[in-house]
């Protein structure tokens, strides 16, 4: 049965009498497209932001209003993909520039989902007077344009970590249930420029971002799981099933939810999201060859860890386990692995930390011979070599010249060297609660802006000498223009290491930052590895030092990655040589016994 309640879409009123930027044509608005000037990104979208702004405002026929779209859509198309690498990638408090583009982005967004929501509404009304057109046609692709342009919206919303504006999403559940109500929802349209798809599909791949613990993820996560869903939204079921794991109400500005969290029966505006065999198909993937990425285009990719993201996230429902208090005291925070593993190692570098604290790189190159300077003998003086002795009885005396390093680097026109501590920095933030498991903290504009989920981080409180070990697990932003970043705890102390693979060749490699997380038995925990996004990988031996220290480990199993970091369960192993050692250091008869005893 077709739901029969009322279709709450909104469009501008059609005031607009005059319109001088080109005739209204599709072929004007194609030249006057291209007329643009294409090297000026800003004064492009703005010539179309106003464009659009006045068609919406205009009363044409809605044939003629999709015609003069369609041709301005590619331009819109390049100009969108423009504006957005200018505000992406950018600081997670946005500078005032970006922050200005990505309002222009959002404007146009809105302005094109609301001018082919117009011509679907019109070519409904008015479809007894079009001619030469097929009015369920022109419905049906101007509803998956709007669809289209409504969840890019709802992407970047996601991309910067911001709420999804008001009325956003009953905006976009409302125009799939005109398309529902009018039998057009699962018809296939062709789109040249961002793939065909159904109306369905296209509203599955926006509404199930917010399924996928966007918070969570990178920017560049977000985009490959968009374009991924692009293929997968097929295998997505929308129904009127209980038993499915999320549903979405058609006639509420609200995400998709959990069904367990919906009390009353489902009423007749509820969909059930059923993603059993997505799930099956993102099994798949992961274990189709040697799957390390999922590649879709150059620019466009997931990782092996992105897929199980989405296993965990479409699959279960999840659970807060601890409660949250409210706190108003401050933290001490640090960035990556390179500075965590700096103050837990008690402000040691890795060079340091392995050959000792007084080990510097002056040192070091005083004891290596291949790190000091060659000496080159003037020419002059090899052919003559007693011709320039004794400057100084002849009075040829030059005075050496003695410059701090700042002031050379100045001189050579170069970046000063900065000392370990000025490149490891701690920066004290707000917490605003916490529990057993994490913490709350706001993030201001005067903080690193590079922040970014799933990043390794160090925290200690005021009243705490001791380095924790966390992870940077979402980002959020505010109407209120707050930052909020949830920390998870990864373990209550860290060991840092160097690390070296264990190499069959003999050849010697460059140590690596680890960070080993002891076992904690009360709670079940194994001990595990914290190292880089990449030079370690299952299976492989490997050596971990510090002064005085040394011992074998073999990593068994990936246990959690991120972009960031990569962490390991491990076990420790003892290499051949040292069981011969062990067996020389017994009495030279023990290895004999056994052998005595059957004679």
């Amino acid at each position: 049965m077709i739901n029969s309640a009322p279709i709450k879409l909104r469009i501008p009123e059609q005031d607009l009498e005059d319109f001088s930027l080109f005739d209204l044509t599709a072929d004007a608005a194609i030249l006057w497209a291209r007329s643009l000037r294409v090297a000026n990104t800003k004064a492009v979208v703005q010539q179309l932001r106003q464009a659009i702004e006045d068609l919406n405002r205009l009363v044409i026929s809605p044939d003629v209003r999709f015609g003069i779209m369609e041709a301005l859509r590619p331009g819109l198309h390049i100009g969108l993909a423009a504006l957005t690498k200018r505000f992406l990638n950018q600081p997670l408090v946005l500078p005032e520039e970006p922050k200005q583009m990505s309002e222009l982005a959002s404007t146009l967004y809105r302005l094109a989902t609301t001018a082919y929501t117009i011509v679907a509404l019109q070519a409904i009304n008015q479809r007894d007077s079009l001619q030469n057109v097929n009015p369920a046609r022109l419905v049906c692709e101007s509803l998956q344009r709007a669809v289209g342009f409504a969840g890019r919206k709802i992407l970047q919303s996601y991309q910067l970590y911001q709420p999804i504006e008001s009325q956003g999403w009953l905006e976009l559940h409302q125009l799939y249930a005109l398309a529902e109500r009018q039998q057009l929802a699962d018809l296939l349209v062709s789109d040249n420029l961002h793939g065909d798809s159904t109306i369905k599909n296209a509203y599955l791949r926006a509404i199930m971002l917010s399924c996928c613990k966007p918070n969570q993820l990178r920017q560049t996560d977000l985009a490959g799981i968009f374009r991924g869903l692009l293929d997968w939204s097929g295998s997505i079921s929308l129904g009127r099933e209980d038993s499915a794991l999320f549903q979405v109400n058609l006639g509420r500005d609200q995400a998709p939810i959990y069904s367990a969290l919906i009390s009353a029966a489902s009423g007749p505006n509820y969909r059930s999201i059923d993603t059993s065999e997505l799930l099956k198909r993102l099994e798949s993937l992961k274990n189709t060859d040697d799957h390390t990425r999922l590649v879709f285009d150059k620019d466009t990719s997931l990782s092996a860890n992105m897929l199980d993201h989405l296993t965990d996230s479409l699959g279960t429902m999840s659970k807060r386990n601890f409660a949250r208090d409210s706190s108003e005291s401050t933290l001490w925070i640090t960035l990556g692995l390179t500075n965590a593993h700096y103050f837990i190692a008690g402000g040691l570098t890795l060079d340091q930390l392995i050959y000792g604290a007084q080990n510097d790189e002056n040192e070091q190159s005083k004891s290596n011979p291949f790190m000091e300077p060659v000496k080159k003998q003037d020419s002059w003086e090899q052919v003559n070599p007693h011709a320039n002795s004794d400057r100084d009885n002849d009075n040829y005396h030059v005075e050496e010249v003695f410059v701090d390093a700042t002031t050379m680097a100045n001189l050579e026109h170069r970046k000063p060297e900065l000392s370990a501590r000025e490149r490891h920095q701690a920066f004290a933030v707000k917490m605003i609660d916490a529990s057993p498991g994490g913490y709350c903290v706001e993030w201001s504009k005067e903080l690193p802006g590079d922040i970014k989920a799933g990043d390794i981080v160090s925290i200690r409180d005021y009243e705490n000498a001791e380095w924790v070990v966390a992870v940077t697990r979402w980002v959020s932003q505010l109407q209120n223009a707050r930052t909020l970043v949830g920390v998870e705890l990864l373990s209550p102390k860290a060991m840092p290491y160097g690390a070296k693979v264990l190499q069959t060749t003999g050849q010697e490699i460059e140590p690596i930052r680890v960070l080993l997380l002891p076992e904690i038995k009360l709670v079940g925990q194994p001990h595990t590895l914290i190292t880089p996004r990449v030079g370690l990988k299952e299976r492989q031996k490997v050596s971990l030092i510090r002064e005085g220290e040394q011992f074998y480990v073999q990593l068994v199993r990936q246990v959690a990655a991120t972009s960031s970091y990569v962490q390991f369960d491990f076990r420790y192993i003892k290499l051949l040589e040292d069981v011969i050692a062990e067996d020389k250091a017994g009495p030279l008869s023990a290895a004999y016994d056994s052998l005595w005893t059957n004679i």
